[in-house]
Protein backbone atom coordinates (compact mmCIF):
# COMPACT_ATOMS: atom_id res chain seq x y z
CA UNK A 1 0.00 0.00 0.00
CA UNK A 2 1.32 3.53 -1.04
CA UNK A 3 1.54 6.43 1.11
CA UNK A 4 1.44 9.87 0.00
CA UNK A 5 1.94 12.82 1.75
CA UNK A 6 1.44 16.46 0.64
CA UNK A 7 2.99 18.74 3.21
CA UNK A 8 1.47 21.80 5.00
CA UNK A 9 1.92 25.09 3.32
CA UNK A 10 0.85 28.09 4.65
CA UNK A 11 -2.95 28.16 6.06
CA UNK A 12 -3.07 24.26 4.15
CA UNK A 13 -2.72 21.57 6.33
CA UNK A 14 -1.49 18.31 5.71
CA UNK A 15 -2.81 15.89 3.12
CA UNK A 16 -2.08 12.33 3.53
CA UNK A 17 -3.19 9.94 0.99
CA UNK A 18 -2.90 6.07 1.13
CA UNK A 19 -3.81 3.78 -2.16
CA UNK A 20 -2.98 0.28 -2.68
CA UNK A 21 -1.58 0.94 -6.33
CA UNK A 22 0.14 4.83 -6.69
CA UNK A 23 -0.57 4.49 -10.23
CA UNK A 24 -4.33 4.39 -9.29
CA UNK A 25 -3.93 8.14 -8.27
CA UNK A 26 -0.76 9.25 -10.75
CA UNK A 27 -3.50 8.36 -13.64
CA UNK A 28 -5.46 11.58 -12.66
CA UNK A 29 -2.61 14.06 -11.92
CA UNK A 30 -0.54 15.95 -14.24
CA UNK A 31 2.62 15.79 -11.51
CA UNK A 32 2.78 12.29 -10.16
CA UNK A 33 2.87 11.49 -6.48
CA UNK A 34 5.59 9.64 -4.99
CA UNK A 35 5.62 7.01 -2.34
CA UNK A 36 6.60 8.12 0.98
CA UNK A 37 6.71 4.87 2.34
CA UNK A 38 10.38 3.74 0.10
CA UNK A 39 11.94 1.74 2.98
CA UNK A 40 11.31 -1.95 1.91
CA UNK A 41 10.33 -4.79 4.12
CA UNK A 42 13.35 -6.11 5.81
CA UNK A 43 13.87 -9.14 8.09
CA UNK A 44 15.30 -8.40 11.75
CA UNK A 45 16.51 -10.14 14.52
CA UNK A 46 15.58 -9.86 18.24
CA UNK A 47 17.20 -11.26 21.54
CA UNK A 48 14.65 -12.84 23.75
CA UNK A 49 16.27 -13.58 27.44
CA UNK A 50 16.56 -16.63 29.41
CA UNK A 51 13.44 -17.41 31.60
CA UNK A 52 11.92 -20.33 33.72
CA UNK A 53 9.12 -21.94 32.68
CA UNK A 54 7.00 -24.24 33.99
CA UNK A 55 5.02 -27.74 32.46
CA UNK A 56 1.62 -27.06 33.88
CA UNK A 57 -0.09 -25.41 36.90
CA UNK A 58 0.82 -27.83 39.37
CA UNK A 59 4.62 -27.97 38.00
CA UNK A 60 6.67 -27.27 41.22
CA UNK A 61 9.99 -27.63 39.34
CA UNK A 62 10.44 -25.00 36.76
CA UNK A 63 12.71 -25.50 34.08
CA UNK A 64 15.29 -22.99 32.47
CA UNK A 65 14.98 -21.46 28.78
CA UNK A 66 18.12 -20.67 27.67
CA UNK A 67 18.56 -17.09 25.88
CA UNK A 68 17.66 -17.55 22.19
CA UNK A 69 17.24 -15.22 19.22
CA UNK A 70 14.40 -14.63 16.81
CA UNK A 71 13.64 -13.54 13.23
CA UNK A 72 10.48 -11.13 11.84
CA UNK A 73 9.55 -9.13 9.48
CA UNK A 74 9.19 -5.96 9.25
CA UNK A 75 6.96 -3.90 7.06
CA UNK A 76 6.51 -0.20 7.08
CA UNK A 77 3.39 -0.64 5.23
CA UNK A 78 1.81 -3.37 7.33
CA UNK A 79 -1.54 -2.44 8.36
CA UNK A 80 -3.55 -4.21 10.48
CA UNK A 81 -6.95 -5.70 8.93
CA UNK A 82 -8.31 -3.35 7.20
CA UNK A 83 -7.77 -0.18 9.20
CA UNK A 84 -6.71 2.41 7.45
CA UNK A 85 -6.89 6.17 9.39
CA UNK A 86 -9.17 9.24 7.82
CA UNK A 87 -12.03 8.69 5.44
CA UNK A 88 -12.49 7.57 2.04
CA UNK A 89 -12.93 9.37 -1.43
CA UNK A 90 -13.30 8.73 -4.71
CA UNK A 91 -12.15 10.25 -7.85
CA UNK A 92 -14.48 10.06 -11.21
CA UNK A 93 -13.65 11.92 -14.25
CA UNK A 94 -16.33 13.79 -16.15
CA UNK A 95 -17.35 11.89 -19.16
CA UNK A 96 -19.19 15.39 -20.48
CA UNK A 97 -15.34 16.20 -21.16
CA UNK A 98 -12.99 13.55 -20.41
CA UNK A 99 -12.24 10.94 -23.16
CA UNK A 100 -12.00 8.24 -20.82
CA UNK A 101 -14.31 6.59 -17.62
CA UNK A 102 -11.92 6.27 -14.52
CA UNK A 103 -13.17 5.84 -10.91
CA UNK A 104 -10.89 5.10 -7.99
CA UNK A 105 -11.46 5.11 -4.55
CA UNK A 106 -8.81 6.60 -2.11
CA UNK A 107 -8.88 6.65 1.96
CA UNK A 108 -6.76 10.22 3.31
CA UNK A 109 -6.01 12.11 6.66
CA UNK A 110 -6.67 15.76 6.31
CA UNK A 111 -9.32 18.19 5.52
CA UNK A 112 -11.41 18.29 2.42
CA UNK A 113 -11.07 21.89 1.64
CA UNK A 114 -7.13 21.98 1.42
CA UNK A 115 -7.57 18.75 -0.84
CA UNK A 116 -9.50 20.63 -3.34
CA UNK A 117 -7.50 23.51 -2.53
CA UNK A 118 -4.69 21.60 -3.38
CA UNK A 119 -5.25 19.66 -6.38
CA UNK A 120 -7.59 21.68 -8.31
CA UNK A 121 -6.07 22.77 -11.98
CA UNK A 122 -3.44 19.87 -10.86
CA UNK A 123 -5.80 17.01 -13.00
CA UNK A 124 -5.60 15.47 -16.19
CA UNK A 125 -9.47 15.76 -16.73
CA UNK A 126 -12.42 17.27 -15.23
CA UNK A 127 -12.81 15.45 -12.54
CA UNK A 128 -15.41 14.61 -9.78
CA UNK A 129 -14.24 14.53 -6.07
CA UNK A 130 -16.64 12.40 -3.92
CA UNK A 131 -15.27 12.50 -0.13
CA UNK A 132 -17.03 10.52 2.22
CA UNK A 133 -18.08 13.49 4.47
CA UNK A 134 -19.40 16.34 1.99
CA UNK A 135 -21.19 16.68 -1.42
CA UNK A 136 -19.27 16.44 -4.68
CA UNK A 137 -16.33 19.27 -6.09
CA UNK A 138 -15.32 19.90 -9.19
CA UNK A 139 -11.66 19.35 -9.56
CA UNK A 140 -10.30 21.13 -13.48
CA UNK A 141 -7.02 20.52 -15.48
CA UNK A 142 -4.37 22.07 -15.53
CA UNK A 143 -3.96 24.07 -19.29
CA UNK A 144 -1.02 25.77 -20.20
CA UNK A 145 -1.09 29.35 -21.11
CA UNK A 146 0.01 29.90 -24.70
CA UNK A 147 0.83 33.19 -24.31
Amino acid sequence: MAKCVIPEDGTRSEIVIYTNYLESINAFLNTPLTDAQLDPWEVREKSIPGHQRRKGPSDQTPINVSQSTASYLFDPSLKSGNAKPGFSFMLKTDLRFADIDMQRQFTMVGRVVDFVAYFDKKMKYDTFYYPQIGGRHSLLPYFEENG
